[in-house]
Parts: structure tokens; sequence; C-alpha cells
């Protein structure tokens, strides 16, 4: 079943809305981008715990965007590309959303960045600027590194 982001994004911010949290924001930058804010907050004081699915998913939308980023940096990644992108990056979303076992808490924030990596698979399929979508990618993946446990996650530079 294909989860498309106008189908997962109408629920994710209903059930956002439901929960009232302060938080901090994660605000990255990439190569003069503008920074976009992620509200995420941690478990206490501690990086939430997810589950192997979650970790599976996000390895493989890291990998996607890793062996990419030079063509990415340059100029040359071509728009063909970045339409494969998007398709590998939903993919990956779509594997965690249907095998999603994360506590409702873990679960919310999870959505958090979620949300954000599906606006990045938006723009990586348009015509307009697919390389602002690699960034937003981007941002989202290194916030999640700031806010979940995840055994030997590198952010993207």
């Amino acid at each position: 079943m294909n989860f498309r982001r106008h189908l997962i994004l109408p629920g994710l911010i209903i059930a956002l809305g439901v929960w009232s949290t302060p938080s901090w924001a994660a605000t990255t930058s990439h190569e003069g981008h503008q920074s976009a804010a992620i509200e995420l907050t941690l478990n206490g004081q501690a990086k939430w715990q997810g589950d192997e699915n979650m970790l599976k998913g996000m390895n493989g939308i890291r990998g996607a965007l890793a062996t990419r980023l030079p063509a990415i940096h340059d100029g040359s990644l071509q728009p063909a590309d970045y339409k494969r992108l998007a398709s590998e990056v939903q993919a990956q979303v779509d594997f965690m959303v249907t095998n999603c076992k994360l506590a409702p808490e873990v679960d919310e924030q999870f959505h958090i960045v979620l949300g954000h990596v599906l606006d990045g698979v938006a723009e990586l399929e348009g015509d307009a600027d697919p390389r602002s979508g690699a960034v937003r990618v981007v941002q989202a993946l290194n916030a999640y590194g700031t806010y979940f446990e995840h055994p030997n996650w590198q952010p993207l530079e």
C-alpha cells in the first residue's frame, strides 16, 4: 500500500494538533539554504527509542541521500535522478508507516520528522527546485539524529 503524502499529512496534522507539548526547534541549514525549524522534544532528557523498522527505513533514506550528495552539491544531479531519489525516499516512508510499531509518544515525534521528509519528497518530485527538496530531507534526517536513538547515526553535511 502506497501512503502518499496527501494521505498521510492530513492525518499527521490532525494527530499532532491533539497533543500540545513544549518543544525545542531543531533548526538546520545546509549550504546557505534557509534553515527549517523542526519542532521536536526529547523524551525527558533522553532521545526517543524507536523500533527496528524505523531504524531500517531511516537508514534507507540516509543511504539514498548520502550516495547522491556529491552530485547534489555540485549541481550535476539530473532531474530524473531527483525523481528516482524521491521514489526511493517515499518507499522507505511507506515501509515505516506500514510496519509502524512505535509507542504513541514516540510515534508523535517521529511523524514530525516524516512530515518534513514528505515535504522534501514533494519538492524532489517537482520541477521548480528539486535540490531544495534534498536539503529539506537532509535537515529532517539531521534533526532525527538529534532526537532519536539510532546506533552509529551520522548527520549528513
